[in-house]
């Protein structure tokens, strides 16, 4: 089997991973905002995808063409935050509790460390 090499947490390669970034800003957000609203289908809440959209920058899908033609963006009409949401859940970095997505022990831990985040699987 092939081992992967884990890389340092200020790796300059790192930069140029949206979807790593994506993932740690949520998570960093989760944290210090003491989790994140869910609405009533599990969706992530209107304040925070807005957020994401300004914050994020995935490549073309910059804040202003997302509003371009709506004025509220849900979750799903922003696919990198809705499949970040999923990766969370299912590498068990964030969890669903009392209507809030929060960040587990293990996801805070690697939050703070992009190289381990990175690696992570």
């Amino acid at each position: 089997m092939i081992a992967f090499q884990t890389l340092p947490h200020d790796a300059p390669e790192l930069d140029l991973c949206p979807l790593l970034r994506a993932a740690q800003m949520t998570l960093q957000y989760a944290t210090e905002h003491d989790g994140i609203g869910l609405t009533q289908t599990k969706a992530l809440k209107l304040v925070f995808v807005h957020w994401a959209a300004e914050h994020f920058d995935w490549p073309g899908m910059g804040y202003e063409e997302l509003f371009r033609y709506n004025k509220v963006l849900n979750e799903y009409e922003f696919p990198p935050l809705e499949m970040t949401h999923f990766l969370l859940k299912q590498l068990k970095l964030g969890r669903h509790y009392k209507g809030q997505f929060k960040t587990t022990k293990q996801g805070a831990a690697l939050a703070a460390d992009r190289g381990k985040l990175f690696a992570e699987r």
